[in-house]
């Protein structure tokens, strides 16, 4: 591993148990057992190193969510498969998932653009499949990023909320995934009635 994967590693790793704002330079020097320099030379500072994390968590979900759409036949089938794509990803990518998950909705002003773009991004991915699954009525602008943060929030909610605990436990995982993707193909009163 490079020193660049190192420093990279150890920051989605710091920025992930403690938060962007509570990390300085020098821990994250610290972690890998460099001088702080080589933060500023490989990322060019602290914002930068965040802004490659949050750029990696874009690209591996909306790699998920591209896959997860090539492979679903209707709507029924993207709630199934694209819950079990991003958490099995999020799984192997914990740190830079908890990152970006974090950071997407900050409102930090050296993110804005990348938040900016991933949205755009994913609306574009979804909105190219609508008719081809059947999906009608998200076409609104008002509500597009809405309903996107709205189910990553709940695809990801053991992460934002409990630390965890269903996501990270080989014995309830698949329990975990099934009732997120019921939630979001059916909603909730199939886990009430």
């Amino acid at each position: 591993m490079t020193k660049r994967e190192m420093i990279f590693n150890a920051g989605a790793k710091l920025f992930a148990e403690r938060a962007y704002d509570s990390v300085g330079i020098r821990d994250i020097a610290g972690e890998v057992g460099v001088n702080s320099a080589m933060l500023s030379y490989y990322f060019g500072g602290k914002v930068g190193l965040l802004r490659e994390i949050f750029s990696r968590y874009s690209s591996l979900s909306l790699a998920q969510l591209k896959l997860s759409l090539d492979e679903s036949s209707d709507h029924y089938e993207l709630c199934e498969i694209s819950v079990r794509r991003l958490l099995v990803d999020a799984r192997s990518n914990r740190d830079i998932y908890l990152v970006g998950l974090r950071e997407f909705n900050r409102g930090a002003e050296e993110l804005k653009d990348l938040v900016a773009e991933m949205r755009e991004k994913s609306w574009e991915i979804f909105s190219a499949n609508l008719d081809r699954l059947g999906i009608k009525g998200v076409r609104d602008e008002k509500v597009k990023d809405v309903t996107f943060t709205a189910v990553m929030s709940m695809i990801f909610s053991d992460y934002l909320l409990g630390g965890g605990a269903f996501i990270d436990n080989d014995e309830n995982i698949e329990i975990y995934i099934q009732v997120i993707a019921e939630v979001l193909k059916y909603g909730m009163p199939r886990f009430w009635g």
